[in-house]
């Protein structure tokens, strides 16, 4: 599939992040050169023709809270490595008397947004603020500041996950990472639009399909935030605990062990799968066939990614599955192993199915 048709899938797929009876409209960044879809309880604050021109920020509205949050869009020039951004980050936030709690990239549409969580305290009040560098080929990158009380912030960062998921490039195409070994032609002295002007746009007429959600749901506490995961019919969790659980099937001849985790002070989702699915390889003497499925989205709005291993192990055969589902700043990992070949076809039928339906949300 070349870069045009997987650009076009993405968008559609954007389409996919938010309810489809909650209307939203689109934001454009016309010098970065981003779009994204965002709902339209947000309050948009339109930018001047200031020195600090395009300086964009929203307004955000959060469940149970008096306050708002806030998310600035902004770019910025920068071509140099992601260990030097983040030691930047570091040094300034140390000027201010700031705590930076973690730094991590996460990538969106294949490049690296470079993030990095500060805590601090204004006026008494403990705050949180995210910000983000998208790390593009480009000298004018975009950035952005997602910032409320810390006792929001994960209701926020889990409402700005799903319009990070909407984020596209105005061109269709997929953005390329920066390489800082490789000189850029230089920025100009007067920022240069990109291809489509400003504009904030007001989406298409809801459709009339309903957004899928799962009918069983399990409760599951999340760096002290309770979040729901939800799952088809037939499937039922076992032994919740924390952060963790069992899913079983009447005709499934192998508990799945789920862990859940928040992208705020875990690793980043792909980079946990890719781990969890390392720590498994000892179990197998000969691995005769590996199959990488996704990252894909589901029809529920998760995005999913899956790792097959087919082998032998000291005892005999031996069938793997590890797997990973992320949605809204949450993500889950998934594991599973059967040693009787015929009883892992029929497990593997119902894991992709369960896979296609599973999803993540804030508890109410």
């Amino acid at each position: 599939m070349n870069r045009m048709k997987i650009a076009l899938l993405l968008a559609a797929v954007a389409s996919l992040s938010f309810a489809q009876d909650v209307p939203t409209a689109t934001f454009t960044e016309p010098f970065a050169g981003f779009q994204f879809t965002y709902p339209k309880t947000w309050t948009l604050a339109k930018a001047t023709k200031k020195k600090d021109s395009w300086h964009t920020i929203f307004s955000i509205p959060i469940e149970g809270s008096d306050t708002k949050g806030e998310l600035d869009v902004d770019r910025t020039e920068y071509h140099a490595s992601i260990d030097l951004w983040q030691t930047i980050q570091l040094r300034a936030n140390e000027q201010l008397h700031r705590e930076v709690v973690r730094q991590w990239t996460q990538e969106v549409l294949g490049v690296s947004m470079l993030f990095s969580r500060i805590d601090y305290t204004e006026q008494g009040v403990p705050m949180t603020s995210v910000s983000g560098l998208y790390f593009t080929k480009t000298n004018q990158k975009l950035f952005l500041r997602l910032t409320s009380r810390a006792s929001d912030f994960d209701k926020l960062f889990y409402e700005f996950g799903k319009v990070l998921e909407t984020l596209r490039q105005l061109d269709g195409k997929l953005p390329e990472e920066d390489d800082p070994t490789k000189e850029l032609a230089p920025a100009p002295k007067k920022p240069e639009l990109a291809d489509i002007s400003f504009h904030a746009i007001e989406s298409a007429k809801t459709a009339k399909t309903a957004y899928f959600k799962a009918p069983t749901t399990a409760d599951i506490v999340v760096s002290t935030r309770k979040i729901v995961f939800r799952m088809p019919t037939g499937w039922a969790p076992d032994k919740v605990k924390g952060n963790t659980l069992e899913l079983t099937e009447p005709t499934l001849s192998s508990r799945l062990h789920v862990e859940f985790f928040s992208l705020l002070d875990s690793d980043p989702a792909q980079v946990a799968l890719t781990k969890l699915a390392a720590s498994h390889l000892d179990q197998f003497t000969k691995v005769a066939n590996r199959t990488d499925v996704g990252p894909n989205t589901n029809k529920s709005g998760c995005s999913v990614a899956l790792v097959w291993r087919v082998g032998e192990s000291t005892k005999g055969p031996l069938m793997t599955c590890d797997a990973m589902g992320t949605m809204g700043g949450y993500y889950f990992l998934m594991s599973y192993s059967q040693t009787d070949e015929v009883q892992y076809k029929a497990d593997r039928k119902l894991i992709e199915l369960l896979l296609k339906q599973v999803s993540i949300e804030l508890a109410p």
